[in-house]
């Protein structure tokens, strides 16, 4: 494998001729395109065995989580023209579709009144945003769990916060697990649903995933963060050998299994917090801020000179005399000498991918820092912190 070169999403979007098989020119691929967090749209080409693949892992990777071919699913993502199902299909694979764009108030009433009927099993497959858009629904408005059972719960898409694990469980009256996937690719890992521990059992069976250190192309050890490096087995109509997906992720061995794990998936490494050293830090940070009252809304913009800009969409529960306590809390992991500025809005816009980005980093690292000056910080008081943020 380390013959080949580590390739990523501009490379592939440079060279993407290059990278499309021979023997697949003419035939019927499918195209995917996806922007991410960048708004560069990145496409790739599946050919019918890649697609065919992709949904086999789906139907396993669900049943994992408790779903059953064929049963209610409720699925939350953006629905757009890619990823938009004619209205037979729709009803034929049994799917209630709702656009996250779309959640408005009424909207999410309509959902919650579709959840409580009964009858047949439910699952849910949404964003987590628009997870935690529901459960805020069902408390502000009904103040009591769902009166009827669902069968399955997962987040995909964004970070799985704790609070929104424990709002879920506590009013969707189930267990939450977390997939990482992306779009070019498929599943990559998803959580157990009887694994307490929260990690990530991964795809072995469609990838062969590699960590490699965050600023050199060698294997990272077991227990260190490093770059999510994948191989994937079934697409030979446009073949992505040793990617750089561009997430953080840390491995460690199953005690049940011995198999290898992710015990954290961090997100994107342009999108975690760098200190006023220029060193990264993990982005479990981010939900110490929902220590606090009255906040719906929030998202960090790194800066570069040590700033840090808090945007914040609040409630009337929200006391600004906390903004100092909350300048306190985070200069313990940016630097004392950070200057931390509050803006208050009165929405943080959804990505053109219907997501929503909590942090902004538009620091650019000085060339004469040292490579190992740019390594994650492992404070313990972020290791051992219950707030785990996976993807």
């Amino acid at each position: 494998m380390e013959d080949f070169p580590i390739v990523d999403k501009q490379v592939v979007r440079d060279c993407s001729g290059d990278f499309q098989s021979l023997v697949f020119r003419g035939k019927h691929t499918h195209p995917v395109t996806t922007s991410g967090s960048t708004g560069k749209p990145f496409r790739v080409l599946h050919d019918m065995n890649k697609r065919d693949r992709n949904t086999a892992d789906t139907c396993f990777f669900a049943k994992r989580a408790g779903y059953e071919l064929g049963s209610r699913l409720f699925y939350l993502r953006l629905w757009d023209k890619q990823y938009q199902k004619n209205k037979l299909l729709t009803k034929i694979q049994n799917i209630a579709a709702y656009s996250v764009d779309d959640l408005t108030e009424e909207r999410v009433g309509e959902l919650i009144k579709e959840l409580e009927q009964k009858g047949t099993s439910k699952n849910i497959l949404a964003y987590t945003s628009a997870l935690g858009t529901v459960c805020d629904y069902i408390e502000n408005h009904l103040g009591r769990p769902l009166e009827q059972k669902i069968n399955s719960i997962i987040a995909i898409a964004e970070g799985l916060s704790p609070r929104v694990k424990e709002k879920a469980e506590k009013y969707l009256g189930k267990t939450v697990v977390s997939r990482y996937s992306n779009s070019e690719n498929g599943i990559l890992a998803q959580q157990r649903i009887d694994d307490e521990s929260g990690s990530f059992e991964i795809n072995w069976a469609s990838y062969h995933i590699e960590l490699l250190d965050l600023n050199e192309d060698k294997p990272v050890g077991i227990g260190e963060s490093g770059r999510i490096v994948i191989t994937d087995f079934f697409n030979f109509s446009m073949p992505l050998i040793r990617y750089d997906t561009g997430d953080i992720g840390i491995m460690d061995r199953c005690e049940r299994t011995g198999t290898l794990v992710f015990t954290k998936i961090e997100g994107r490494k342009m999108d975690m917090f760098v200190n006023t050293q220029g060193q990264f830090i993990s982005s479990h940070i981010i939900h110490h801020i929902l220590q606090f009252g009255g906040i719906d809304q929030f998202q960090f913009v790194i800066e570069e000179n040590g700033e840090y800009s808090i945007k914040l969409k609040v409630t009337p529960f929200y006391d600004k005399n906390d903004e100092s306590a909350i300048e306190r809390k985070y200069r313990e992991y940016l630097g004392q000498d950070a200057v931390i500025r509050f803006e208050y809005v009165n929405d943080i816009p959804l990505l053109a991918s219907g997501k929503r980005k909590l942090v902004v980093n538009n620091f650019k690292p000085s060339k004469s820092k040292r490579p190992e000056d740019l390594n994650v910080v492992q404070k313990s008081t972020i290791k051992d912190s219950k707030l785990d943020l996976v993807k």
